[in-house]
């Protein structure tokens, strides 16, 4: 994998088009497994600088008429962190789990580009916020389906699955899972009735 600007702007491009062959060349770079964890909290420093750009030019409103004061950097920074490590795990156990061959390093790394391309489309919205506000909602849906068909092609290919549709299916029944399980653990801190 070329690590120059070029090369990164051509593995973005192929990740669009062909993003199994793309996810066979990032796991090849051959980068050791701290260069794959400090590539996830790079994209997690990253994303907490874009977020908190993105909360800056569209701020929150309470019920009161003034802005809600947002979290800063490094919660977000820890937020995407965390998130993108549990997703890395989940990637790899379950895949692991339904009889897949790949290893943790090369999920963390697959984890770590697919936010990278997310931030990419981040940007673009970033963008059509100022320029054409109405678009910038559809591209935050396309970015969810994005997200989908990139996941599901990066978890076949490291995994070795064959059958897309299997895949998005195992992702989405882990989605679900993982919110009801959050949703329980999580359901003591927050008083009734909210």
């Amino acid at each position: 994998m070329d690590v120059t600007v070029g090369g990164l702007i051509g593995l973005f491009k192929l990740t669009f088009q062909a993003p199994r062959r793309a996810a066979a060349l990032i796991m090849q770079a051959g980068l050791p497994d701290s260069s794959r964890w400090a590539a996830l909290v790079l994209m997690a420093a990253a994303s907490a600088i874009v977020m908190s750009a993105v909360a800056a030019m569209s701020p929150t409103i309470g019920p009161d008429g003034e802005a809600v004061a947002m979290p800063g950097p490094f919660f977000w920074a820890g937020m995407v962190g965390f998130g993108m490590g549990v997703t890395a795990l989940l990637v790899y156990g379950v895949g692991r789990w339904r009889g897949g061959r790949g290893s943790l390093p090369d999920a963390v790394l697959l984890v770590a580009w697919l936010q990278a391309v997310q931030l990419a489309l981040v940007l673009v919205q970033m963008v059509l916020l100022v320029v054409m506000p109405p678009l910038a909602f559809l591209v935050e849906v396309a970015s969810v389906v994005i997200f989908l068909w990139l996941l599901t092609n990066f978890v076949a290919e490291l995994h070795g699955f064959r059958s897309a549709g299997m895949v998005l299916a195992g992702v989405i029944v882990t989605f679900v899972v993982m919110v009801l399980v959050m949703t329980v653990v999580l359901m003591p801190f927050f008083p009734a009735g909210i």
